[in-house]
């Protein structure tokens, strides 16, 4: 009987260890799908009146803050963009190029400006800055109107790592959750809306959303390294508040 059971368990080795293989993976995806917790609600308001009483916006171009550096961004669209970190203490700029900054984050002292550009089927790309003082140093941010019709945008990559460049996908944010890089993406092929990660230099998709929830042109305000909510007035007026894997949209049923 023994013998049996062992010659039957031989033969079919490998078929279990295929069904055990699947079912690991199986849970490995329920596990992934789950990493991020959504919550609706709807109100009946105008969002454009909710814009109207934020408290001290952040000024046209500053993307992030922390203790040592205010990061700011110009774009020229299609003629390119600039990121630029101004050490609080010593008054000193440094830039590199950047088309178009949208979401600055950090990860263990490392910076990772999310850049992206809708010209045409779209464009973006990430790149990682270890050290933001070894960039290119300039003497002005050219961020105020009268800037705007002489600005150049800069070229320079020194500084720099690109970590993935892709055509035909576009971010609207970036978010930091548990040391790990994701990225709210539209892409123009499929015309899907996802919450991708970035790893080993590739999007990964998380979690597909609605994309009437993705804009190119959000107004997003940065409360924290895990918190910050981005103000959507087209395809539909939204609030995306995302606090560490929690994700909060918020409906606006008026429009004026």
């Amino acid at each position: 009987m023994m013998r049996s059971q062992k010659k039957i368990l031989k033969q079919n080795k490998v078929p279990i260890l295929l069904v055990l293989f699947s079912l690991l993976a199986m849970a490995s995806c329920a596990k992934q799908q789950s990493f991020f917790q959504f919550t609706t609600e709807k109100v009946d308001r105008d969002i454009v009146d909710d814009l109207k009483r934020l408290k001290a916006p952040p000024p046209p171009g500053l993307l992030y803050n922390d203790t040592t550096y205010e990061v700011w961004k110009t774009c020229s669209g299609e003629w390119g963009g600039t990121v630029y970190f101004k050490n609080k203490k010593t008054g000193k700029i440094y830039c590199a190029e950047a088309t178009c900054p949208v979401s600055v984050n950090k990860i263990n002292n490392n910076y990772y400006i999310s850049n992206s550009l809708s010209h045409l089927f779209g464009s973006s790309d990430i790149l990682e800055i270890t050290d933001p003082e070894t960039m290119e140093q300039v003497t002005k941010i050219p961020v105020s109107p009268s800037d705007i019709i002489m600005r150049k945008e800069y070229h320079s990559s020194k500084g720099t790592k690109k970590l993935i460049d892709t055509s035909g996908v576009i971010i609207m944010s970036s978010f930091v959750y548990k040391q790990k890089l994701y990225s709210i993406l539209l892409n123009h092929r499929t015309k899907q809306a996802t919450i991708s990660e970035l790893r080993d230099n590739k999007f990964y998709t998380i979690k597909e959303i609605d994309k009437n929830f993705f804009s190119d042109n959000p107004f997003i305000i940065k409360e924290s390294e895990t918190y910050q909510k981005i103000y959507l007035q087209q395809p539909k007026p939204a609030i995306i508040e995302i606090k560490n894997n929690k994700i909060r949209i918020i409906l606006y049923s008026q429009k004026k």
